[in-house]
């Protein structure tokens, strides 16, 4: 196991209805153990095994649910 951090700004993120559904989402895929999304700042923290997943997946994960990540 290698535990790893990463944090995107995410255009979109406007409520707690928007965080609360990024962090289910990516709370499914087997591998991520902690999310945190900041509305204000508009950034999603994800700490995650990275020999499970990598950043691409993460960052697809939250663009298939129509927001943009930079």
């Amino acid at each position: 196991m290698s535990e790893q951090n990463i944090a995107f700004n995410v255009e979109g993120v406007s409520c707690e209805n928007c965080a609360r559904n990024i962090k289910n989402q990516l709370t499914q895929l087997n591998g991520v153990y902690n999310v945190i999304v900041d509305i204000e700042s508009k950034r999603v923290a994800i700490e995650y095994d990275d020999e499970r997943l990598d950043a691409d997946i993460l960052k697809g994960t939250i663009e298939d649910m129509g927001y943009i990540v930079k």
